[in-house]
């Protein structure tokens, strides 16, 4: 499909969704859902639908419900770049719908998928009003929704490149599960670490020294948060972490 064309389908899907014709707009959009598309049209597809949506939130929250429950890849990618237009309105129904959605897509990818999109955006985009939801997001019970945490905050740390007081911010957030020892909890989180680490070096140097001092991080997360950290930090990380 062309740019054109998807564009004609967004706003086809939208007005389906604005009529209460919500089945037919599943319809409209079941070719789309059922075969392989790039990411890149998928998501341009979710912001034609939420950038004529956003207004009418309960209708498209309905409709979005149903993508969902599709339970096709591409359906969490349209859903998930869709609620990033409602966060201004609308922004604790997102946050709950994204819980509800990962939890309800039950794999890696869809937390992934989220975590990238409704859910980083709201970091970059309303930090202050998103740190208690992340601190709730890592002590749930779900994995995947701890996991997304790790997926927002890589996502953040690419958008956001100088902002060091947000960046130890969200470290002193991950700071009471970095002993976490759920493997998928384990790599987003260890995600998270290792993009701050990427732009912000010093920092999660200084970080990680200190918590080894008092806790034990899993090989795991610790091979991951020393990625891009420079040969000298990373056997003086190592050298430390033997001598425990």
């Amino acid at each position: 499909m062309k740019t054109g064309e998807i564009r004609d389908l967004g706003k086809e899907v939208s007005d389906m969704i604005s009529d209460d014709e919500i089945n037919r707009a599943i319809e409209i959009l079941s070719p789309i859902l059922n075969t392989k598309v790039s990411f890149s049209k998928l998501d341009l597809l979710g912001k034609e639908i939420g950038a004529r949506g956003y207004t009418q939130a309960q209708k498209f929250f309905r409709a979005f419900d149903e993508i969902i429950d599709y339970d096709a890849m591409g359906g969490f990618v349209i859903v998930s770049q869709a609620l990033i237009y409602f966060l201004g309105d609308k922004f604790e129904e997102v946050m709950e719908k994204n819980r509800e959605y990962i939890i309800k897509g039950d794999k890696w990818y869809v937390c992934d998928i989220f975590g990238e999109r409704s859910l980083g955006h709201a970091l970059v985009n309303y930090f202050d009003k998103t740190l208690p939801y992340l601190k709730k997001f890592l002590e749930d019970n779900n994995k995947w929704i701890k996991r997304s945490v790790g997926v927002s905050i890589h996502f953040f740390s690419k958008r956001v490149l100088n902002d060091t007081e947000k960046t130890r911010k969200l470290l002193e957030l991950l700071e009471p599960h970095i002993e976490e020892k759920q493997r998928d909890a384990v790599k987003g989180i260890g995600w998270g670490l290792k993009t701050i680490g990427k732009y912000h070096p010093e920092i999660l140097f200084e970080f990680l020294k200190k918590q080894l001092h008092k806790k034990k991080l899993s090989k795991l997360m610790l091979r991951k948060a020393l990625t891009y950290l420079d040969k000298d930090k990373i056997l003086e990380i190592e050298s430390y972490v033997r001598g425990l």
